[in-house]
C-alpha cells in the first residue's frame, strides 16, 4: 500500500485545497494517472499517482483544505478497502437550551464585493484557475482564458474547456469606443487536382463547341456541396474575383454550365472569391458576416479555403461541405452525370 498525501507545492504553504478527485474509491489507477487537483495561490495542480493499484480509503472531500503531508488517500492492491470518511456528525443539541437576551444590533450597510477589474478589451484580469495543460495549450494557440471567466464559465478550467472558448464571441473595441462583438472565425483548407476540371472544359469544347468558364464550375459546384451539406432551399452565391465586380447567382447548381445563372438581389448564402486567373492562391480575410469560400490556383492543384464562424453553420457541415466541393472540382463528371 502506499499513501496519497497532500503535497507542498509552494515555500510556504501550509494546507492545499483539493478542488476535486479525478479517481472515484475503488478506480484502478496505473503510475502517471492523475488523482486529483489542489488549488495554490497561483494556479491549479494535477496530482499523479505514483504507484499502481486501486484507490481506497479516501479520507478528504472535493473543496476541502487539507494540511500539507496529510494522508487523503491509499493506493493498495486490491479494491476490497474501499472506505470513504464519513463526514463529521453534528454536534447533538440539548432537549433545552436557554434563549440567549437579544440585544438590539445596529443596522449595518450591506457590501457588495468589487468585480474583478477589467481590461480594455472586456475581459476579467483578475486569477484565473486552469490545469497546467490547458493553460499551455490556452497559450500555444493563443487563447485567453480570462474570456472564461468573463463569460460566467465556472473554474478551475481545463483542457475540454478550449473547446467552449473558441466558440465564445471575442469582445473588443470599435474606433469610437463602442463595445462590439467579433464571433471568432473557423477556418477549413483543402487541394484537389486540377487536371479533372481542365480535361472537362476541354471536353466541353472539344465534343460539345460549349466555352465552361473556371467561374461557373465552382459557382455551381460549390452551390451542389453547400446544398448536399446543409439541406438549404436556396443558395445564392455573390462570385467575387480581383478587377470583377461582383455578381450574385441564385441556384447556380440548377442551371446548366453552358447557360448563366440567373442573377438574383437576394441576400448571398456565401461569399466565393474566384482566384484561378490572378496571381493570390488564397484568402483568409477574417470577415465572419458571411462563409467565404476562395479557390485559387497552385500549380497542379486547386487550393481551397473556406472561413466561417459557428453562427453561420456546424463544423461537420462545413467539413463536409469542403469535402463535397473538393470531390466535384476533381472529377466533375461524376458529379455531373
Amino acid at each position: 500500500m502506499v499513501d496519497v498525501i497532500m503535497p507542498a507545492l509552494g515555500m510556504a504553504q501550509d494546507t492545499g485545497k483539493l478542488l476535486q478527485w479525478l479517481k472515484q474509491p475503488g478506480d484502478p489507477v496505473a503510475v502517471g494517472d492523475q488523482l486529483f487537483e489542489v488549488e495554490t495561490d497561483k494556479s491549479v495542480m494535477e496530482v499523479e499517482a505514483s504507484e499502481a493499484g486501486f484507490l481506497t480509503q479516501v479520507s478528504a472531500s472535493d473543496g476541502d483544505e487539507v494540511p500539507v503531508g496529510h494522508v487523503i488517500a491509499v493506493i493498495s492492491a486490491t479494491a476490497d478497502n474501499v472506505v470513504v470518511a464519513a463526514a463529521p456528525k453534528p454536534a447533538p443539541v440539548p432537549d433545552s437550551v436557554a434563549e440567549p437576551q437579544k440585544t438590539p444590533v445596529a443596522p449595518v450597510a450591506a457590501t457588495v464585493p468589487a468585480a474583478a477589474p477589467m481590461s480594455s478589451t472586456g475581459v476579467s484580469t483578475g486569477r484565473v484557475l486552469a490545469s497546467p495543460k490547458a493553460k499551455r495549450l490556452a497559450k500555444e494557440q493563443d487563447l485567453d482564458l480570462g474570456a472564461l471567466a468573463q463569460a460566467g464559465h465556472p473554474q478551475p478550467y481545463h483542457v475540454s474547456d478550449l473547446e467552449v472558448l473558441r466558440s465564445l464571441p471575442v469582445i473588443g473595441a470599435s474606433p469610437s469606443g463602442q463595445t462590439v462583438i467579433l464571433v471568432a472565425t473557423k477556418q477549413i483548407t483543402a487541394r484537389c487536382p486540377r487536371q479533372g476540371s481542365r480535361d472537362f472544359i476541354d471536353w466541353m469544347e472539344t465534343d460539345g463547341a460549349i466555352t465552361v468558364v473556371p467561374t461557373a464550375i465552382f459557382a455551381s459546384f460549390a452551390a451542389g456541396a453547400f446544398r448536399a451539406a446543409t439541406e438549404a432551399a436556396l443558395v445564392v452565391v455573390q462570385v467575387s474575383g480581383p478587377d470583377k465586380d461582383d455578381v450574385f447567382l441564385r441556384n447556380p447548381d440548377y442551371s446548366r454550365l453552358s447557360v448563366p445563372a440567373p442573377e438574383t438581389d437576394d441576400d448571398a448564402t456565401f461569399v466565393l472569391h474566384d482566384l484561378s486567373d490572378s496571381f493570390l492562391t488564397s484568402l483568409r480575410l477574417g470577415d465572419t458576416t458571411l462563409p467565404t469560400l476562395s479557390i485559387g490556383a497552385d500549380g497542379d492543384s486547386y487550393a481551397i479555403t473556406f472561413e466561417f464562424s459557428s453562427e453561420h453553420m456546424v463544423d461537420d457541415q462545413a467539413i463536409a461541405f469542403v469535402s463535397g466541393l473538393a470531390r466535384r472540382l476533381a472529377d466533375p463528371l461524376h458529379h455531373l452525370v
